[in-house]
C-alpha cells in the first residue's frame, strides 16, 4: 500500500544515523513509491552522462563514469504535486545537501545527462520520464573524497507528475572509480583552507587523468602543488620561518595526493611531481587561488623535457611513488596560515 509519510519522517529515511539533513521540511507533499534500506551493500552510482555502446562486445547503455561503494543504503522513490516542477526539485535537493555540508560532485540537466533510457537501467526501479526533463546530481560529505556519505538523486516527470529518487549511502567506503579519459590541457584543483584533502567532485576529474595514462604511453603527468603564503609577511624571525616551513608542507601534500592516485592508478614512470610551492599573493589578489594543485597532461616529445617553475619558492619533490599521507581525520599542517588574507 502507497503510504503518505511526513517530510521530516522521509528525510530522517535517507539521512539515517549520519543525520545528512535538517529534520525540516524537505518538500510540502510527497508520495513514497517505493522504499528500500540495505545494512551493508556495494553500490554502483554514475559519476558521468549516459552514452549508448555499439562495439564489437555488444550494445548498451553505459554511464561515461561511476563510482563503486560499500555502505548502509537507503533508497526512496517519491512522487511530487504537479505544482513543484523537476527544476525546482532538484535544486531544492542541491541547496538543502549544501547547506548540511555536502558537496556536489557531478550533476547533469535534460539531454547533457544522455538518454533517461541509460538512466532506467542504471538507477532501477521508479526511474521513468523523458530525457528533456531529467536532472541528476551526484553529491558527498566526509573528510575525504574515499570515505563518508553519499547521496544520488535523479529527477524527471511521468505523466506530468514529477517524480524524484533518492539513493543514500552512509558511512561507505569508496572502492573503485571508473571514468572516461581527459584530453590533454591543464586543470586546476582548489582546495580548502589548512586541507590537502581532495573532494569526491577534484578525484574524478584526478581519475580521467589516471585513464589517460593507462591507455596512452606517450601522455605524461606534472603536478605541481601551491599554498598561500600571503601571511607569511606578517610574523617575523622564528615565527616566520616556521609558517613558511608549514606552508611550504601544506603545498608539497597536496601535490603527492594528487600524484599518489595517479601513481598507483596509473604508472609511476608518466608522472612527474614537482613538489610545493609557495605564493605570495600580489596586490589585489585573492590568497586562495595559491591553494591548489595545478595538473597538466601533456603528449612526450623528445625536445620538450618538462621543468619545474624556476620561480617558485619550491620543495625538492619525493619520489613519484612515494604514497600520500595518509587521510585519516589528524590534524592537519596549519599551513595558508592563521593570517587568513582573504576578504570576508
Amino acid at each position: 500500500m502507497i503510504k503518505r509519510m511526513l517530510p521530516a519522517m522521509a528525510l530522517m529515511a535517507l539521512a539515517g544515523s549520519a543525520q545528512a539533513l535538517r529534520p525540516q521540511a524537505l518538500f510540502e507533499h510527497e508520495t513514497v513509491m517505493a522504499r528500500t534500506y540495505q545494512s551493508s551493500a556495494n553500490l554502483v552510482l554514475p559519476s558521468s552522462p549516459m552514452r549508448y555502446l555499439d562495439t564489437d562486445n555488444g550494445q548498451g547503455y553505459a554511464a561515461g563514469g561511476e563510482i563503486h561503494l560499500v555502505g548502509r543504503t537507503r533508497r526512496l522513490v517519491l512522487d511530487h504535486p504537479a505544482a513543484d516542477s523537476d527544476l525546482s526539485i532538484i535544486e531544492h535537493y542541491r541547496s538543502r545537501l549544501t547547506g548540511a555540508g555536502y558537496r556536489v560532485a557531478f550533476e547533469c540537466h535534460g539531454d547533457g545527462c544522455g538518454d533517461a533510457a541509460g538512466w532506467r537501467l542504471m538507477l532501477g526501479q521508479g526511474v521513468v520520464g523523458d530525457s528533456a526533463s531529467q536532472h541528476y546530481l551526484l553529491a558527498h560529505k566526509g573528510a575525504g573524497a574515499e570515505r563518508g556519505d553519499y547521496m544520488a538523486v535523479y529527477v524527471n516527470e511521468v505523466d506530468d507528475l514529477p517524480r524524484s529518487v533518492a539513493v543514500s549511502v552512509e558511512d561507505a567506503r569508496l572502492t573503485r572509480v571508473r571514468s572516461l579519459a581527459a584530453e590533454p590541457g591543464e586543470q586546476r584543483l582548489f582546495f580548502a583552507l589548512n586541507h590537502s584533502r581532495l573532494t569526491l567532485a577534484d578525484l574524478l576529474r584526478v581519475d580521467r587523468v589516471a585513464t589517460a595514462l593507462r591507455q596512452r604511453d606517450d601522455l605524461r603527468a606534472e603536478v605541481s602543488g601551491y599554498a598561500d603564503g600571503g601571511g607569511d609577511g606578517d610574523t617575523s624571525g622564528g615565527a616566520a620561518t616556521t609558517m613558511r616551513e608549514k606552508n611550504r608542507a601544506l603545498a608539497r601534500q597536496r601535490a603527492d595526493r594528487v600524484a599518489a592516485w595517479l601513481t598507483d592508478h596509473a604508472g609511476a614512470e608518466q608522472v612527474l611531481n614537482h613538489g610545493g610551492q609557495v605564493r605570495r599573493p600580489a596586490a589585489g589578489e585573492r590568497g586562495e587561488q595559491w591553494r591548489r594543485v595545478d595538473l597538466v597532461l601533456t603528449q612526450e616529445t623528445p625536445d620538450s623535457p618538462a621543468t619545474p617553475d624556476s620561480e617558485a619558492d619550491a620543495d625538492p619533490a619525493p619520489s613519484p611513488s612515494s604514497a600520500a599521507p595518509a587521510d585519516d581525520g589528524t590534524p592537519q599542517p596549519q599551513g595558508d596560515s592563521q593570517h587568513e588574507t582573504d576578504s570576508v
